[in-house]
């Protein structure tokens, strides 16, 4: 019957559920994050360069949350190498990652989140893989490897699951042992041995097939290897009682068949449809037959996945299936060019962009334009503004390359992407926490400027309120004292802080009664999660070659940086410099009334006795026991009773702080301070835990990509230029007209360049286009 016809009211309880999921979606909006990167592999040495797009889940809109994001390198062993901190502003921000020679080559990961996503799942957060090269290795990166005999295959019948007596479709994914899916022949049989069923797995080892299983019998897949070998898996057994999906799409309408077992025919369900947490459709259905059949028009639902879900009386879930729709109403972005198609020539290229209506749309855009002579793509395996948020950021696992579902886009393409929604699962909510009206739990406010968060719980690891904390800076040239108590959780909070990335900080705090005996914990990050997928398939052996050859170019007229090493691997980290002369000290606001070096306590027995002689330290033990000394070893406070335990063999300096002038930038005020530097720059003995060292924190400064204008004569030519990253703008604003432009000049080397323009506009309609043209 058609859903019009459909007579029965809705449950009181099903509208209270529909209520309470409108309330979540409406309350606590998810918020999402896509990257659009100059390129998709990098070398040591070079600048990755991105522009984030920060939206809310619901309609793909610019987000206008939280006002800060951070974005994460992180390497092959889950640590965080450098961590970017930028402001958002309209939902948008932009920021560079310096490559340094600090790094090793490998697999990095990065990831982009915002304070207040940190409520939900980490693998809401924006993630992806990136390979980064070493011009010096001498490792022959290859994609060669051998491929595993091994796998597995996974089986998942339409609507979750099968139903006795009714021809059922089930979705089949394989997937090697390396978790890349494979392209197999099977077939189904019974208890018999008897074939009932053939498949062949396609697209990233997704396939599907149909068949009607019988009562109380078991079913096997059977899979054969390349060499020849059988291996057999379950299959789900069929159930005698229950409901069945069967959901087929066109342009206009979604035909969705319900079915149940004889003793389920007269009883009552509820179809709900929705988007992103928004109940587009709800229809209660009397099953009247075994069969029902459902319509849905495909224009009650935006463009990205829609969630059936068929409800029994008591508004439990008892079936579901994915499915994606495409209106194709993507913003459409035309590039016209002037172009000077020879090497160093100056290309103009216009921007006009229109919505499905032929409207003009005035939004916000990234451009970049890469050598793809060296930059090879591959262009079904990229991350795009496209695939990102209309797909992979709404459903659980890895997807394998996920812009292969909207590039070139053909009938089998559509057919492989409903082979998707079959065997992928949905991640925005759960009907549990639904239907047990529970709200998320937000532990993580959207940040409106940077802050310095953190935690304050006794030793006994319980949240501890009321707590003074004290943040002093160590950053030269800035004076900033500060001070607040935890809340009722322990936490606490430093915000309206407009402070560069080289900022450092220290954080004291005590108890309401001045006790220590306390444990602070700040600005902590999330979790590294497990999962990391190599999301390149490109060998990027050749790019390595032309980027050693760009900087061995550079480094004849004295151009490349310093820190490029062109002849080694070895590497070693930078030890910072003292102002006072002491290697590796934590005085970082390089003032002190006194200074005692390794030279002047080579004569002494004792670490007491030339502190003694200091102005104003004499009666350093009356001093510590009445707490008018703070004494820091190796960056960590710690107490009085740790000075002597330090053999002064080991100590690298002393440096003392006394005067009131140089002792104001602490929130200590005029309690005096110690900093002593050992050699090993190890603290032998625990540190306080009620201190933390902050350093290194703050905004990013936006960098500005260089691109060279040869129309200039005094632009310097006497290096080959052999960009491999041409031009990148991450601020492609078009006016109200829908237009806006831009020029850049090609390198020295001829050759295919690729020009990628992403980007949005205020309602969250999304854009991107790619444009080729040969440099001769």
């Amino acid at each position: 019957m058609a859903l019009s016809s459909a007579k029965a009211q809705e449950l009181s309880t099903i509208d209270t559920k529909l209520k309470h999921l409108a309330k979540v979606t409406s309350s606590y909006p998810q918020e999402k994050i896509h990257l659009h990167f100059d390129k998709p592999y990098y070398v040591i040495g070079e600048d990755i360069w991105f522009k984030a797009y920060t939206v809310i889940a619901e309609r793909n809109e610019p987000s206008q949350l939280s006002k800060v994001l951070y974005v994460d390198l992180i390497d092959e062993s889950k640590a965080i190498k450098r961590t970017i901190t930028l402001p958002i502003e309209n939902g948008l921000a932009k920021g560079n990652i310096n490559l340094a020679d600090s790094l090793n080559e490998g697999i990095y990961r990065i990831r982009a989140y915002t304070n207040y996503m940190r409520n939900y799942d980490s693998s809401f957060f924006f993630e992806k893989t990136v390979e980064i090269g070493h011009v010096a290795s001498e490792k022959k990166a290859s994609l060669e490897t051998k491929k595993s005999l091994k796998f597995e295959a996974f089986f998942f019948p339409e609507g979750g699951s099968l139903l006795a007596g009714v021809r059922n479709k089930v979705g089949v994914k394989i997937l090697t042992a390396d978790g890349f899916g494979a392209n197999m022949d099977g077939y189904i049989v019974d208890e018999k041995n008897e074939q009932v069923a053939f498949f062949k797995t396609e697209h990233a080892g997704m396939g599907v097939f149909a068949f009607s299983p019988q009562q109380e019998q078991v079913y096997r897949a059977v899979l054969t290897t390349a060499d020849g070998k059988t291996s057999s898996f379950a299959l789900p057994k069929a159930l005698n009682s229950g409901y069945s999906l069967n959901v087929n799409s066109t342009n206009e309408n979604i035909r969705i068949g319900i079915f149940c077992s004889k003793n389920l025919i007269n009883s009552s369900v509820h179809l709900v449809a929705q988007t992103n947490g928004v109940v587009v459709s709800t229809f209660p259905i009397k099953m009247d037959n075994a069969s029902v059949v459902a319509n849905i028009p495909t224009s009650t639902f935006l463009t990205g996945i829609v969630q059936l879900t068929l409800f029994d009386a008591n508004f439990a879930p008892i079936a579901e299936r994915l499915l994606f729709v495409n209106h194709n109403d993507q913003l459409n972005l035309e590039l016209s060019n002037r172009l000077e198609n020879v090497v160093m020539g100056k290309a103009q290229i216009s921007l006009n962009v229109k919505d499905k209506q032929n409207n003009y749309i005035d939004g916000s855009f990234s451009v970049a334009v890469t050598d793809a002579t060296k930059v090879k793509i591959d262009e079904d395996d990229e991350t795009t503004i496209l695939s990102n948020l209309l797909l992979t950021s709404d459903l659980k696992g890895y997807i394998e390359k996920p812009n292969y579902y909207f590039n070139n886009v053909d009938e089998g393409k559509l057919r492989h992407l409903d082979n998707l929604m079959l065997t992928q699962g949905w991640r925005r909510f759960t009907w549990a926490d639904i239907i047990a009206k529970k709200e998320p739990e937000i532990n993580f406010r959207p940040e409106q400027s940077f802050e310095i968060t953190g935690k304050i719980t006794g030793l006994n690891n319980k949240p501890l309120p009321n707590a003074k904390v004290n943040l002093f800076s160590t950053t030269p040239g800035l004076i900033l004292n500060l001070d607040t108590i935890s809340d009722i959780k322990g936490n606490f909070v430093f915000d309206r802080l407009d402070l560069s990335d080289s900022s450092s900080f220290i954080l004291q705090a005590k108890t309401d009664k001045n006790s220590k005996a306390i444990n602070l914990i700040a600005m902590q990050k999330p979790t590294v999660t497990n999962e990391i997928r190599i999301g390149n398939t490109v060998d990027i052996t050749p790019y390595i070659v032309a980027t050693k050859e760009r900087f061995v170019e550079l480094s004849k007229f004295n151009k490349l940086d310093k820190g490029i090493l062109l002849k080694s691997v070895t590497i070693t980290s930078a030890k910072p410099k003292s102002n006072l002369n002491i290697p590796n000290s934590a005085n970082t606001s390089g003032v002190a009334d006194y200074v005692i070096t390794q030279e002047d306590l080579a004569k002494e027995t004792s670490i007491i006795f030339p502190i003694s002689r200091a102005p104003g330290w004499l009666g350093l033990a009356k001093m510590i026991a009445d707490d008018q000394v703070v004494i820091i070893i190796d960056g960590i406070e710690v107490p009085g009773s740790e000075l002597s335990a330090i053999p002064i063999q080991n100590i690298a300096g002393i440096e003392l702080v006394t005067r009131n002038y140089n002792l104001a930038i602490y929130a200590t005020g005029r309690i005096k301070r110690m900093f002593v530097t050992t050699k090993s720059g190890k603290v032998s003995s625990s540190p306080a835990t009620n201190t933390a060292n902050l350093k290194n924190i703050g905004l990013s400064a936006a960098k500005e990509f260089y691109s060279p204008n040869y129309d200039d004569p005094k632009t310097d030519r006497q290096a080959k230029d052999m960009r491999s990253t041409i031009y990148w703008n991450p601020n492609l604003n078009t006016d109200i007209t829908g237009k806006a432009s831009f020029s850049f000049f090609n390198a020295s080397t001829p050759g295919t360049y690729r020009v990628v323009v992403e980007g949005m506009d205020n309602f969250g309609n999304l854009g991107r286009k790619v444009f080729n043209y040969e440099v001769k």
